[in-house]
This record gives structure tokens, C-alpha cells and sequence, in this order.
């Protein structure tokens, strides 16, 4: 199967390449490199577009509805982040495990807290915990306190974008700017841990 062909099947069943991306449950970057010839396409790929063709259109377009309803989980992986308060600016890394998000930034802060479907659309909500080290300025107010303390941070995280900005909330009452960058899917053997 070349590039052409996948995109011709790929137009034949009405998706666009997210959709088919989702699909496959690869990333919309493999599917680009696929289609313009820069990585030949795996051959388990070749054989289900191939099944996919000859399913029934009343059980293909079932699927089909199921896949552009999106799905409720957001797949384990690990973001890069860089967030801006009224006093700073920040990176960290965050990893999403199963409803979990837990991960560290360069300032030593540790994140624990957990991720479910929200109310929004195709988002998960996020709530984290953020351990701030003591005498380390945060970016929120430029707070520092001699000991380690919680700050509470959430927000709405678009299930399948790898790259965007959000705002978060924060109970110090200000808000973070955090912009993000889906690094890579968890290793196989994490996942079924």
C-alpha cells in the first residue's frame, strides 16, 4: 500500500487523518509520514483498512459514530509543560497513568492528582496537588515559606490534542497560563501495570 492508496482509502471511508489517527490509535504524525511516503506503512495497518473496507456499511459507520463521539479515556502518556503566573514562569513534566497525573518540575515542586471525563466535551479535568519546596518562590504571587506547601491546581484538558494552552485555576486564587506538549505514549509494560 503506498501513501496514495491510504489516502484515497482514507477519503473512501469519510475520515479526516485525526479521525483516522484515533483510528489506528497511532499519532496524526505517523499517518502524515505514512501518506507522503517519508515511512512505509506497517503492514498490520495495511490489513485493517483492508478488513475495514469490507465490514458492512451499517457496522462500519456504527464504529465510525462511536470513534467521532470520542472516547471517555485519555490515552497514558507524558506532557511536557510550561506554565506562567503572575510572578514567573515554570516547566514540568507531567505523566497521565490511568486517571493518575503525577510528575515534578524544575524547581523541585512534586504534582499527585488524578484526571476523569468533564463535563466539556472531548476534555478531562484535572486536579493536582503541587508540593512547593520550601524557600522556593512560586510563580503564583512569587509566594515563599520556609516550609513545604500545597498549592491546588485545575483545568480542562483537550483529550486529543497533543499540543495546546489552558487556563488553570489555582486556590491561591490566581490563574496559570499553561501551555502543553504531548511527549510520548507510556512504554507498553507501564500500561499494563
Amino acid at each position: 500500500m503506498t501513501g496514495a492508496d491510504l489516502r484515497e482509502a482514507i477519503t473512501s471511508m469519510g475520515l479526516t487523518q485525526v479521525e483516522f489517527a484515533r483510528l489506528v490509535e497511532v499519532s496524526v504524525g505517523a499517518v502524515a509520514q505514512w501518506l507522503s511516503g517519508a515511512r512505509s506503512i506497517p503492514g498490520p495497518v495495511e490489513s485493517f483498512v483492508s478488513l475495514f473496507q469490507r465490514l458492512p456499511s451499517s457496522i462500519r459507520e456504527t464504529e465510525l459514530q462511536q470513534l467521532r463521539k470520542g472516547s471517555t479515556q485519555m490515552k497514558n502518556a507524558m506532557y511536557l509543560i510550561t506554565f506562567t503566573g503572575d510572578a514567573g514562569t515554570g516547566m514540568a513534566t507531567l505523566t497521565f497513568q490511568d486517571g493518575l497525573v503525577y510528575g515534578f518540575d524544575e524547581a523541585g515542586a512534586k504534582y499527585d492528582g488524578s484526571y476523569a471525563q468533564s463535563d466539556r466535551k472531548d476534555h478531562m479535568f484535572i486536579t493536582a496537588k503541587v508540593a512547593m519546596p520550601p524557600n522556593q518562590p512560586s510563580v503564583i504571587g512569587g509566594h515563599v515559606f520556609p516550609v513545604e506547601w500545597i498549592l491546588e491546581v485545575s483545568g480542562h484538558l483537550p483529550i486529543y490534542a497533543d499540543t495546546g494552552t489552558l487556563i488553570a485555576d489555582t486556590n491561591a486564587g490566581s490563574q496559570l497560563t499553561v501551555k502543553f506538549q504531548r511527549m510520548r505514549d507510556l512504554p507498553d509494560v507501564l500500561q499494563a501495570a
